[in-house]
This record gives C-alpha cells, sequence and structure tokens, in this order.
C-alpha cells in the first residue's frame, strides 16, 4: 500500500530510561528520510516492555499478545501493511493501523499507538507519523549528544502537568508556573465542553 503524501516514516531510535512516574518512558521515533525530527511518545512499563522484546527479536516459548494477534491476522489472510501516527490529544497519541484482506482490499483500524508500534516491530510494516504531528510534536532543543530534549506540553497527561506546575510554584518558577495553569485550564475547559 502507498503511503499518502504527508505520512512521514520513522524508526524506533531509542527508548529513555525510567522517568517521573516510575512506571514511565519516553520511546522516541525518527525520521528516516531527509530529516533529522524526533517524536517522544511517554508510555507506561508494559507498553515499554512488549517494543522491547521487538527490539530484541526474542520470541517467547507462547505468543504475547502482539505475536497472538499477528498469528490470528495470518490464519485469516488477512496482512498489516502500515502504522499511521494522526494525531495527539491531552498527551495521548492515536494511531490507525490498515490491514489488507485476502481480496486485496484495505481497511482501517483505530489502535494504541505503542500497539501499532510493537506490530510494525514484529511485522515488518512501515510505520509513519502525519507531517502536521510530526512537525508540531516533535522534540526541540536536543543537546548535541542526545541525551537531553525538550517534550511538547502537548504529550503530556493533565495529572502530569498539575505535578509538574506544583514542582514549578516549588522552585518559585512563576512564569513556567503560569504556562502550565493555563494549559490545564484550557483542557479542563475542553474536557467540559466534550461532557456537554
Amino acid at each position: 500500500m502507498e503511503r499518502a503524501w504527508n505520512e512521514i516514516p520513522v524508526r524506533v531510535l531509542d527508548m529513555s530510561t525510567v522517568l517521573k512516574p516510575s512506571d514511565a518512558f519516553a520511546l522516541v521515533l525518527e525520521e528516516i528520510e531527509g530529516g533529522h525530527r524526533r517524536l517522544a511518545l511517554i508510555i507506561g512499563a508494559v507498553e515499554a516492555q512488549g517494543i522491547r522484546i521487538a527490539q530484541l527479536g526474542y520470541r517467547p516459548p507462547r505468543p504475547f499478545t502482539h505475536e497472538l494477534m499477528l498469528d490470528v491476522m495470518k490464519q485469516g489472510g488477512l496482512e498489516p501493511v502500515k502504522g499511521v501516527i494522526s494525531a495527539v490529544k491531552s498527551g495521548v497519541y492515536y494511531a490507525d493501523l490498515y490491514v489488507q484482506r485476502p481480496d486485496g482490499s484495505v481497511y482501517q483500524v483505530d489502535a494504541r499507538s505503542t500497539d501499532v508500534i510493537s506490530l510494525s516491530m514484529r511485522a515488518g510494516f512501515p510505520l509513519y507519523v502525519l507531517d502536521e504531528v510530526l512537525e508540531r510534536e516533535q522534540l526541540r532543543y536536543i543537546s548535541p549528544d542526545g541525551s537531553a530534549y525538550t517534550v511538547p506540553v502537548n504529550m503530556v497527561d493533565l495529572d502530569t502537568l498539575k505535578q509538574e506546575m506544583q514542582a514549578a510554584v516549588d522552585k518559585e518558577d512563576y512564569e513556567r508556573a503560569s504556562q502550565l495553569r493555563d494549559e490545564i485550564r484550557r483542557r479542563e475547559a475542553e474536557e467540559k465542553e466534550g461532557k456537554e
């Protein structure tokens, strides 16, 4: 299946050491054609373990969930052909898995980004990020050795924003605290509108 003009191919570059909270990791994706943009997804320990297993090429004696899913698709004549990370909202990345039926038609399935990444690493299908998402959410201010960077506020969940705001207040960094407060208010207003 051909990619759309705004789908940028990416690969898994690295996964960070543990962040705060202690069960969170930063999974870094890197643009692989021409550019050097990087995108970090904050993921949980279980998702990190699934991706790490795929990175190592480990085949468990009994199938884990991703191996099971790929085996079921294969037995049903279905083939995953691409994964696309298409949006981010309140720290959650949204993705679609494209699957080809035996008749050649392709359908799109809403999926967690980490599942699409894990499946891509196991099955070898390409992974993309929409250009507008990659441009807006890319890592900024990367240190020369790549070990430190600033993540966009969109990729952090509301609870983490509140913790960071309190930490900024405790450090008397009131400018940062007010920026975080404004983002918290914006998200809470969006949530309220969504419930009405």
